[in-house]
Formats: C-alpha cells, sequence, structure tokens
C-alpha cells in the first residue's frame, strides 16, 4: 500500500489502518471468530477484504470498497458458503450485495467488515436461487452459482456468476453471466443494462417493430437476441444485442440504440463443407459471439478463453439472417471464431 497515495489503507494486526494518518477505520479488529483469516488487497482506488473461513462451511466473503481523501464508499459484499443436501451433495450458494455509493461513516464501534456487511446487506440469508439448474460451460473447468442480489439492504432478483477453471469460489476468477453490477462502477464484470422492450415478437427479445437478426433460446430459459431497426449499412439505423428473459433484460448493448458501425461484425468463418456465420462484439474485457453452425450458440471470450458458451434449444430465428450482412460490417475469420 503507498503510504503516498490519496488514501492508503493496510491490514495490520486484523486492524484495518490509514497508513497516512495511522487512524483506525474501527475500535474493534476485522473478526469472524478463530477460524478466519483475512488479507486486503487494492485494485486501483478499491479495496478488497478477503475472508476465508475454515469451518465446516468453508465461507468465503469478498467486501468491496474505494477510498477518496479518507472518506469510505462500500461498492458491495459476495458471500458464498458450503452447504449439503442429503439426496445430491454438497453445493454452494450465497448472495450478492450492492452499495447506494453513499459514504460509509468510519470509525465505527464495532468490527468493519461486520457493519460494513450489514450496512450493505442488512439481515439477507444465502440461499440457492437455481445454481443447481445453472450448467458450467462444456469448455472450461469452473463453478456456476445463481444468488439473491440485495441493493441498499433490499431484495433485488438474483445473478449468476461463473467461477472459471476453478470448482471453489475465487472473485479473481469471476465472471457475471446475468444481472451484473454497474460495469462503471465495477470494472471487469459484464455490464447489464435494462432494455425498453415494447410489444415483443414470441420467442425473441426483439420489439414488433424491429429486425430479427438473431434469436435463440438458451438453455434454462433465458434468450439471446440481436434486433436491428432501419439498418441497411453500418451508418444507419440501430441494432442491439440483449440477453435475458420477456420483461426482465438482464444485459443490452450498446446501453442506446446506435448504428452498428466499429460495434458489431459479421464473419463468415466457414472452412470446406462446414458453414460457420458470425455476429460479434467487444463489451469492455469480452468478446462475444453469436454463432450459427450445424448448432446454433453464444460464446463469451476473456483473454482469448471461452468463459461461458451455450447452444440453442430450438427457435425458427436461431440463424444469422442474411440482411444482416448488409447492415454489419464485415471482418475476415480469425483465430478467436474458432474457439
Amino acid at each position: 500500500m503507498a503510504a503516498d497515495s490519496d488514501c492508503a489503507l493496510a491490514l495490520k494486526d486484523d486492524f484495518l489502518v490509514d497508513a497516512k494518518s495511522g487512524q483506525l477505520l474501527s475500535e474493534r479488529p476485522v473478526s469472524a471468530g478463530a477460524m478466519s483469516v483475512f488479507w486486503l488487497y487494492r485494485d486501483g482506488e478499491r479495496y478488497i477484504l478477503e475472508e476465508e473461513n475454515s469451518s465446516q462451511a468453508k465461507s468465503r466473503r469478498w467486501l468491496v470498497f474505494t477510498c477518496y481523501s479518507g472518506k469510505v464508499v462500500l461498492d458491495g459484499a459476495y458471500v458464498f458458503s458450503i452447504d449439503i443436501d442429503m439426496n445430491t451433495g454438497p453445493y454452494w450458494h450465497g448472495y450478492d450485495c450492492r452499495g447506494d455509493a453513499k459514504p460509509f461513516a468510519v470509525p465505527t464501534k464495532d468490527p468493519f467488515n461486520e457493519v460494513a456487511l450489514e450496512e450493505l446487506c442488512g439481515d439477507a440469508e444465502g440461499w440457492v436461487v437455481s445454481g443447481r439448474d445453472t450448467e458450467v460451460p462444456v469448455s472450461a473447468k469452473g463453478l456456476a452459482v445463481s444468488v439473491p442480489v440485495y441493493h441498499a439492504r433490499n431484495r433485488d432478483g438474483s445473478a449468476t456468476y461463473l467461477f472459471t477453471e476453478s470448482d471453489v469460489p475465487d472473485l479473481s476468477k469471476l465472471v457475471c453471466l446475468s444481472n451484473c453490477a454497474d460495469v462503471a462502477q465495477t470494472p471487469g464484470r459484464v455490464s447489464q443494462e435494462t432494455a425498453p422492450l415494447k410489444r415483443g415478437q414470441d420467442g425473441t427479445l426483439c420489439s414488433d417493430d424491429e429486425s430479427i437478426y438473431f434469436s435463440c433460446p438458451l438453455q434454462g430459459g433465458k434468450t439471446v437476441s440481436i434486433c436491428a431497426q432501419g439498418n441497411s449499412k453500418p451508418t444507419a439505423g440501430s441494432v442491439q444485442y440483449r440477453y435475458g428473459v420477456p420483461g426482465k433484460i438482464e444485459m443490452v448493448y450498446p446501453k442506446t440504440a446506435s448504428p452498428p458501425k466499429g460495434k458489431f461484425f459479421v464473419v463468415d468463418a466457414s472452412e470446406g463443407s462446414v458453414n460457420l456465420n458470425i455476429i460479434k462484439f467487444k463489451s469492455g474485457a469480452y468478446t462475444y459471439l453469436v454463432n450459427q453452425a450445424f448448432a446454433s450458440y453464444l460464446s463469451v471470450l476473456k483473454d482469448d478463453k471461452v468463459v461461458f458458451r451455450q447452444s440453442c434449444n430450438a427457435g425458427s430465428d436461431a440463424y444469422i439472417h442474411r440482411i444482416a450482412i448488409f447492415g454489419l460490417e464485415a471482418r475476415p475469420k480469425s483465430a478467436e471464431d474458432f474457439r
């Protein structure tokens, strides 16, 4: 922790300390029992207080907060524990709590971690929403868990997370698959927006006045759709990617309907007798590929590695519509198209 930074914190003898002034952030040390170990990490101006508990529940907690000029803002918390189902065995469950960007008063009388979690989560109790119904991507080892979400102590739906190449929750390997936090507040996670739909077309997330470039009902009940309006060339009309269910869109790109030039690309990746057509775009660290081959599917890449892949169950629009070729920029096929 750089002591000459605007707000430098350190974890010393289980106390969170301002490295410049020496002020304690709480009168009592961070604590959750003798079986817990704490670490403090820094990512720019954000801090991550990690707790790992070695009890039978193997609880893991990550408290994320920001420090500006001595003021603390709670960004959110992730809490996961293991439980055992007598019929199916052990499984992970938990909850995701998100802050309201208001300053958090320090020092606190009780342990900083306990007060901060109470402020973010209220009386939230972890429980499984649909974790065992969420399939791990076929191309990578990982753990997928669906958890309830709390925003400023109030229940706000649920979110699904994938911990890539890990069979236990690990924040450094977290990928958000649905109901993600605002990417502007939490860099590195897939962005979440709400798409204003009118009267939707059956089986898609497109409005009735939009063209369907692609729409695919995925396993688990979610749908991925690419919708266009007035798009005769890359600089005209608008194109949007949407993911979720009708009435509850969990991700939309771009946030505002706009021409697709520089955002969406169409690729003819066919080789030999195998046809492969793709619409792709990049959002943050992630590349999304809507693929039409023998079977249609959605792939998500991060750092050139597949972190999510799921095929369509059915759907009459699960193919790249020919008019997309005229409305989107063409790109030559590349190695990432065959990941």
